[in-house]
């Protein structure tokens, strides 16, 4: 008996949304930008923290720049991959089921993770990445018992693999091994 699959987030047909997330950026050039008028400001008032602080403002301003062009240029590959067809797909039960903090987390320990034919997808709610990452516990429909069909995409900077399009079948499948939340599998 061939299941019956429901697409719950596809970008295969809409690359245009691949795009990255240029507001997260501003949220960090800005702090930028006061801190290069607070340098020239210092130097030009001969401020005590004239020598320091436009240190701290080129350094924090070459971090972003390397950041940002990191985002960027993964961004763009995996745009790129899909457009080009190079996605990858795989189809199965879960073989394990760890659900994610339905709120953002600075670390990657918050992050929702399943298994499908040996293949790990890891995604949080607070990432701000273009793909796929609707956890079981706000809102998003991966269950343990989901049989789910995955094109993804490997990230270049990041090696993880990112979801274009996924596919599920609700209550397919045998119950995954559950992991419980902050644990490894």
């Amino acid at each position: 008996m061939n299941p019956t699959f429901q697409t719950v987030f596809d970008l295969t047909g809409q690359t245009n949304l691949i795009q990255p997330a240029y507001w997260f950026f501003a949220i960090f050039l800005l702090p930028g930008v006061v801190l290069v008028m607070l340098a020239w400001l210092a130097v030009r008032g001969r401020w005590r923290s004239r020598r320091s602080l436009p240190i701290f403002a080129a350094i924090w301003l070459v971090i972003c720049a390397c950041i940002i062009t990191t985002e960027v240029r993964d961004t763009a590959a995996i745009r790129n991959a899909v457009v080009a067809g190079e996605a990858q797909s795989v189809e199965g039960c879960l073989q394990y089921f760890r659900p994610g903090s339905p709120y953002g987390t600075k670390i990657a320990t918050g992050n929702e993770e399943w298994s499908v034919n040996g293949l790990i997808f890891n995604y949080g709610s607070g990432e701000i990445r273009p793909t796929f990452h609707s956890v079981s516990t706000a809102g998003g429909l991966v269950r343990p018992d989901s049989r789910v069909r995955v094109s993804f995409v490997v990230s270049p900077a990041f090696g993880r693999r990112e979801i274009v399009k996924l596919e599920l079948a609700p209550h397919a499948c045998p119950v995954a091994r559950q992991v419980k939340a902050f644990d490894h599998p």
